[in-house]
């Protein structure tokens, strides 16, 4: 086996080509899934925070009815 029967998908300058195409990406439908996502999960956390802070320091949970 002297020969070399493969070759590359693609020559090297189209690989830095396609590297450089996708440097700066940018899709509006990922930035507002992002943003929607950051604000569902500050607002859950602020919930949860202003229910901590309300109870008094050593206030037990409400027993559940048995």
């Amino acid at each position: 086996m002297t020969s070399h029967i493969t070759t590359p998908c693609l020559p090297q300058s189209e690989i830095e080509t396609t590297r450089q195409l996708f440097d700066n990406w940018f899709d509006p439908i990922e930035a507002d899934l992002r943003d929607r996502a950051r604000d569902f999960l500050q607002a859950m956390l602020e919930a949860e925070l202003d229910e901590v802070l309300a109870r008094s320091r050593y206030a037990r949970r409400a027993k559940s009815p048995s």
